[in-house]
């Protein structure tokens, strides 16, 4: 079976969905299948071009057993929206060389690809090359988009739905993170059910592991054993609705061992960083991405860990830095909608604490009740290790791609004879 993942990130790029896109390609290996991955280069979060990378038409290269096309494409350090729909098209465009230099695929996988032009360009790569389509969905656009205020135009929103459509109706399967992603691309966007496949996102199990707090990474960024660490670990993106965790840290400064640390990036940070300092905020610490071999020191710092969406984009959008918490064994307190798909896994899991979304009081006072409460803060942070491992283990959840990739293989041969 030969396999074509497109993806806009991909490692030494830090974010969650590069190292998730580079283990499914290994994953997928591992059980058999000749994998090519058509990515760009590295670029994110900053948008200039990684040391060592040199930006040519075509570079192939071979890593773990896969093979690695990464195609020339257009890399500028503004964050303007017309600068980065630019350098998103000409990305989706530079999978057309990579697919040009790969074998032709039996399946195409459009991992991580921007908005709405990477499926489509991942579509017509398989239409091409008489490929199927599985179409991974981490966040719904334009419905990000249009909430958010950055797409506005009647018109183009109405273009944007339809392209949406068409990748649904392209697709032989749609994966999606979570059952509120199915029942929303069921009941909302009118997609077939037996189309639909839930396969949440996961993680390798020694990969973050639950270590003491006080370790030498904590050490080594100047962190006292004696401050109680807040933790939000991953992409300050525009989604995320960081924001609130400023307002939280506010609430906060009359707990001087209480400390918020930020550890990543994304085009949300200068945002986050320009507002605390207009606040004031002495209690805050803002650190990039940590390399991968130091994750489990890094959550094992916190004592408590924080994720946020804002109102209303809990329905779009589940943060995979969820697990890399369970995994550590830390507490979760959540800013998300109540009724959203993270917040019932955070119940289910019984991991940690759920407020409301885009309330920095409510947050603050569930960090100050797990401060308070020594015994409540370990035994969430069990319970979230233990849920962990029986649900979101890594080599479990790649089966279930090599799985549907085996079932669209069957449906072939099927009607072949």
């Amino acid at each position: 079976m030969k396999v074509l993942i497109t993806a806009k990130r991909f490692p030494p790029e830090a974010p969650a969905t590069a190292v998730l896109g580079q283990e499914l390609a290994e994953g997928l290996t591992r059980q058999g299948c000749q994998v090519t991955v058509a990515a760009g280069y590295p670029q994110h979060p900053y948008g200039r071009l990684f040391p060592g990378y040199q930006p040519k038409l075509v570079s192939v290269s071979r890593e773990n057993g896969l093979r690695l096309i990464r195609g020339w494409h257009f890399i500028h350090p503004s964050p303007a929206t017309p600068v980065r729909a630019l350098a998103m098209a000409s990305q989706c465009c530079s999978y057309f060389l990579s697919s040009l230099m790969a074998e032709r695929p039996d399946v195409v996988i459009s991992f991580d690809g921007y908005p709405l032009l990477g499926p489509l360009a991942s579509a017509l790569i398989a239409r091409l090359s008489g490929a199927k389509l599985v179409s991974v969905i981490y966040d719904l656009y334009p419905d990000i988009a249009v909430e958010l205020g950055h797409l506005t135009n009647p018109a183009l929103i109405l273009l944007a739905k339809r392209l949406e459509k068409l990748t649904y109706q392209l697709s032989h399967r749609v994966v999606v993170l979570s059952e509120g992603f199915r029942r929303t691309l069921i009941h909302d966007k009118g997609v077939a059910p037996e189309k639909i496949a839930v396969i949440p996102v996961w993680l390798d199990c020694k990969e973050i592991v639950p270590r003491p707090r006080d370790n030498p990474w904590r050490r080594e960024m100047g962190i006292g054993p004696e401050k109680f660490v807040v933790l939000y670990a991953g992409t300050i993106g525009l989604v995320s609705g960081a924001t609130v965790v400023l307002e939280a840290a506010r609430q906060l400064t009359s707990q001087p061992d209480i400390l918020v640390l930020l550890v990543g990036d994304g085009y949300g940070k200068e945002q986050v960083m320009t507002r605390a300092r207009e606040l004031g905020l002495d209690n805050l610490q803002f650190l990039p991405f940590q390399p991968r071999e130091r994750l489990s020191e890094l959550q094992a710092t916190a004592d408590v860990s924080l994720v946020s969406l804002g109102p209303g984009r809990g329905r779009t959008s589940v943060p995979s830095k969820v697990l890399g918490y369970m995994a550590a064994a830390r507490p979760v307190v959540a800013s998300v909608d109540l009724d959203c798909d993270t917040a019932e896994l955070i119940r289910q899991a019984q991991c940690g604490r759920v407020t409301p979304a885009g309330d920095g009081q409510a947050l603050a006072q569930a960090v100050l009740d797990y401060y308070q409460h020594p015994d409540e803060r370990h035994a969430d942070g069990h319970c979230g290790h233990k849920f962990f491992l029986a649900n979101f283990e890594k080599e479990a959840i790649l089966q279930q791609y090599a799985s549907l990739i085996g079932q669209l293989a069957s449906y072939d041969h099927l009607h072949a004879e």
